[in-house]
C-alpha cells in the first residue's frame, strides 16, 4: 500500500473507533438511565443518591414506620390531603398502580399529611372506593419537610435499597404507560 493511502487510513480508523466507542459508551449510558418520557418528564431524577431520612410516619393503626421497613421494594411515597383538589384528582391512578404492581419489590404509600390523620383520611378513602390504597398518616409532616416536601401532591421514588432517586411535584397519572416505565425500571434494579 502506497505510504499517502496508509498516512490517510490511519486517522481514519482512528476516528472510526472512537467513534464506535463513544456511541457503545451512549447506548449503554441510555439503557441505565430511566425512561422520563410523557408526563414523567416532570419528574426530577436526583444527582446524587442518598438514603431516605430515618424519620418516622405512622400506618392506619398508629404504628410507627420508616421507609428501611420496606427495603427491597422500591417505594412510590405519595404525599397528599384530602382538601388537595390535585391530590384527589391523581389518588385512583395510585390506586390503580397499587392493584397493579404491588408485589415483593414494590409498593404505593399514600401519606396523608391532614391534620386530623386517619380520622379524615379513612372515611375519605372509603369514600371514594379507594380502598386497594393503603394509608399511611404524616400529620405534622416531619416526613414529607425531610423528604423536602413544600407543595402537595408531591410523589417521592425510592430504590429498592432505600435510597430517595427523584420525585415529581403536581398531579401525575401514576397507571400510564410513562410512569410505568419509569417505576419498572426501579423495580428491576
Amino acid at each position: 500500500m502506497p505510504t499517502k493511502i496508509k498516512t490517510y487510513l490511519k486517522p481514519v480508523l482512528v476516528a472510526s473507533i472512537v467513534f464506535s466507542t463513544l456511541m457503545a459508551f451512549f447506548i449503554s449510558g441510555a439503557e441505565k438511565m430511566p425512561p422520563l418520557a410523557g408526563s414523567m418528564q416532570k419528574f426530577i431524577l436526583n444527582q446524587r443518591l442518598a438514603p431516605a431520612p430515618p424519620i418516622a410516619f405512622r400506618d392506619p393503626d398508629g404504628n410507627e414506620k420508616v421507609v428501611s421497613d420496606f427495603r427491597g421494594q422500591a417505594l412510590l411515597i405519595n404525599f397528599w390531603a384530602t382538601w388537595c383538589a390535585p391530590c384527589v384528582r391523581e389518588l385512583p391512578s395510585l390506586a390503580r398502580l397499587q392493584t397493579e404492581k404491588k408485589s415483593s419489590k414494590f409498593t404505593v404509600l399514600a401519606v396523608s399529611t391532614d391534620l386530623k390523620g386517619k380520622k379524615i383520611a379513612a372515611p375519605f378513602l372509603e369514600r371514594l372506593n379507594l380502598t386497594s390504597l393503603p394509608l399511611y398518616l404524616d400529620s405534622e409532616m416531619e416526613f414529607a419537610r425531610a423528604l423536602g416536601v413544600k407543595t402537595l401532591p408531591t410523589t417521592i421514588l425510592i430504590d429498592r435499597t432505600g435510597n430517595v432517586v427523584g420525585s415529581l411535584v403536581g398531579h401525575a397519572e401514576w397507571d400510564s404507560a410513562e410512569a410505568l416505565a419509569l417505576i419498572d425500571y426501579f423495580r428491576r434494579q
